[in-house]
C-alpha cells in the first residue's frame, strides 16, 4: 500500500511571496491594467498548485519513491538510493521548506525533498531498503 508524506512548508519563506503576488494582483485590478492583474493571478493559481501538491510517495509493491511538485514528477527507484543527508540547500527543489534531505541515488543523481514527518519518512524508506546511510 503507498504512503504519502506530504512536504514541510516554511511559511515564513513563502507567505511573504503569495502575500506579494495577491497585493500585486490587487492593486493591478484596481488600477485597471488588466494584463498585468491576470499575470497575477496566474502566478498565484501555480504558486498556490505547487503548495497544494508538493508530496513524497513511497510505492512498497513497485519499490519506487515518487516525488511531486505541481507538473513536476520525479522517479526514484529505491533500490538506486545510496544515502540520504540532511541539509539546508537554498537551491531549487521540490521542498517547501529548507529543512531538507538531500537522496543521492544512481551514480550521480540527487534529489532534495522536506517530508514533514521526517522520521516516519525514513523508517518506511529503511524498511524497502536498509542498505541506505543516512545521519
Amino acid at each position: 500500500m503507498k504512503q504519502i508524506f506530504p512536504s514541510e512548508i516554511s511559511w515564513w519563506l513563502f507567505g511573504p511571496i503569495v502575500a506579494l503576488l495577491v497585493g500585486s494582483g490587487v492593486y493591478a485590478a484596481v488600477a485597471q491594467t488588466w494584463l498585468d492583474a491576470l499575470t497575477m493571478v496566474a502566478a498565484l493559481a501555480l504558486f498556490l498548485w505547487l503548495l497544494r501538491r508538493t508530496y513524497y510517495e513511497l510505492q512498497p509493491e513497485k519499490q519506487l519513491l515518487r516525488v511531486v511538485s505541481g507538473p513536476l514528477v520525479w522517479r526514484v527507484p529505491v533500490q538506486d538510493i545510496t544515502s540520504i543527508l540532511p541539509t539546508r540547500s537554498p537551491f531549487s527543489s521540490p521542498a517547501l521548506s529548507l529543512d531538507r534531505l538531500k537522496i543521492h541515488y544512481g551514480k550521480y543523481r540527487s534529489v532534495m525533498i522536506s517530508p514533514a514527518d521526517r522520521a516516519g519518512f525514513l523508517a518506511a524508506l529503511l524498511q524497502l531498503n536498509p542498505a541506505i546511510r543516512h545521519d
